[in-house]
């Protein structure tokens, strides 16, 4: 497109938005419409915002049929945002997000003013418009029309394509947004009198240069060596989901005010959290990924445990039922439910989480983490298979009785560590009726859950509840394991002090 042609159709996006306000104007009068006047007022903005779009792209440079400009001349909203706030115009940077959120605003009042809503619960269009909605935008786009008088378009070749391409791009990036208009951008623009260009290009050199800065701090964090582990580094944080407990921000402070390397940030949910990992300079870059997220894996084991529940990085997929009405034809009152449950846990009704199950977490923690790796893979590592299979597991695609066998896997392997079991199969039951005759008091009772432990025949369909029963045994042991040692090593901290004050 030439300078000529780009005047031309600038020009012609003018002429159009003043027919459009026209006619906009006469669907007010007897009968109103004022939600078609409305939509024709917002077609005359988004002209409005194409004549500037364009004639901007025409004022920078040669590059005029860059391909970037279509994603601006082809989005409403971002046409709107553009008559709306034209930053190459008179810039006012404190105004965009007002400005951003108005045209979306708008854009979506269009909509309901144009589309019947299927769902037939919004109003009908010609009820989503007041009449002095419409009014109020026809009078701002004539407004914005007539503040920007038909004029040349001066060629400025100093000021290249590149420098709107790059304001676009970064003022549709959040971040980008975020920083252009930080306060220390805000103020260089004051300092440059409100040029737009010129602050424009300023910023495009500040964002190059943090982009080199921050590749150079990459490259020398590579070459680092391990420090002492003395200085805090690195903050990981991570979503959390639970379907087994509801979470408040006090209990969650239990765990805050005792640990220190990790926290639990609630984000106004009942069902998620943050965990945030504060990791030392002894982590180098190259190995923080695997670092944060194996710590994180067993925070989330140790959570899973201590509650006797789920904490994972997603929600498992039973979240909604196939066939959402069954219905006995001769009996129409009679409705059935049939299918799995929609949660593996008590029916999808979560329960509180306390600060007893935060401390029990925080005792695994203890007794857990200062085990070596080797010896603590064969416990953890199929409990973290477990949790990851009930995530991916729905009714589709079951991979119920793989998380099963991953509990009981991890189970065996902790009974065979902490010496209540030999590893031979005969002995295996006996081995578990007094690992847990202290938990599970009565026989038939432990009888009835070590049931879910027996290997599925073949044809059989695994039962969620087995899975359930077969972590919670794998929870209860290490919690019990847990608590032992905790109290055993409070009780040997007690004596050494009585010991010391004795001698004192």
């Amino acid at each position: 497109m030439s300078m000529a042609e780009a005047i031309k159709v600038r020009d012609a996006c003018r002429a159009h938005a003043a027919d459009l306000l026209d006619a906009a104007t006469k669907l007010l009068g007897a009968p109103t419409t004022p939600n078609l006047a409305y939509h024709l007022a917002l077609l005359a903005l988004e002209e409005i915002g194409k004549a500037g779009l364009i004639g901007g792209q025409a004022a920078v440079g040669s590059a005029r049929d860059s391909a970037w400009m279509d994603k601006w001349l082809s989005n409403h909203s971002r046409k709107l945002l553009w008559a709306l706030w034209a930053p190459f115009g008179k810039i006012d940077p404190a105004d965009f997000t007002e400005a951003k959120v108005l045209a979306e605003r708008l854009h979506a009042r269009r909509l309901a003013g144009l589309y019947v809503d299927p769902s037939a619960e919004g109003p009908l269009p010609r009820e989503a418009v007041s009449l002095d909605e419409a009014q109020s935008v026809i009078d701002l786009a004539r407004s914005l029309l007539r503040a920007e008088p038909d004029k040349p378009i001066v060629e400025v070749d100093a000021r290249p394509t590149a420098i709107l391409e790059w304001f676009l791009r970064t003022v549709d990036d959040p971040e980008g947004m975020r920083q252009l208009f930080s306060p220390p951008f805000l103020a260089k623009y004051e300092e440059l009198g409100g040029d737009a260009a010129r602050w424009a290009e300023w910023a495009k050199g500040e964002f190059e240069r943090f982009a080199a800065e921050a590749d150079a701090a990459l490259r020398r964090e590579f070459a680092r060596p391990p420090a002492s582990g003395e200085q805090p580094k690195w903050r990981v944080r991570t979503r959390v989901y639970t379907v087994s407990h509801a979470l408040r921000p006090k209990v969650l402070n239990y765990w805050n005010d005792r640990i220190d390397m990790v926290k639990l940030v609630h984000g106004g949910k009942k069902d998620e959290f943050l965990l945030e990992l504060r990791l030392t300079d002894a982590v180098i870059l190259p190995d923080l990924y695997g670092r944060a997220l194996g710590m994180t894996k067993m925070m989330l084991a140790f959570l899973s445990i201590g509650s006797i529940g789920y904490f994972w990085f997603e929600k498992p997929s039973f979240v909604k039922r196939v066939f959402e009405e069954v219905k006995e034809l001769n009996q129409p009152k009679f409705k059935l439910e049939i299918g799995p449950p929609l949660s593996f846990w008590n029916s999808g009704r979560a329960v509180a989480l306390t600060e007893q199950h935060l401390q029990y977490s925080i005792e695994c923690m203890s007794t857990f983490i200062p085990m070596e790796e080797k010896v603590a893979e064969p416990i953890f590592w199929p409990y973290f298979q477990g949790l990851a299979l009930i995530a991916k597991s729905d009714v589709h695609l079951s991979a119920e009785e793989s998380a099963r066998v991953a509990f009981i896997t991890s189970l065996r392997a902790a009974l065979v560590h902490y010496s209540a079991w030999d590893g031979e199969e005969a002995s295996f039951r006996d081995a578990l009726d007094r690992a847990f005759q202290p938990i599970i008091t009565e026989a038939e009772h432990r009888a009835i859950v070590f049931a879910s432990l027996d290997p599925i025949s073949d044809g059989a369909q695994p039962i969620s509840e087995n899975v359930v029963i077969a972590k919670q045994l794998a929870d209860l042991f290490l919690v019990k394991t847990a608590r032992d040692r905790w109290q055993q090593s409070l009780s040997d901290w007690q004596a050494r002090n009585v010991s010391a004050e004795a001698l004192s």
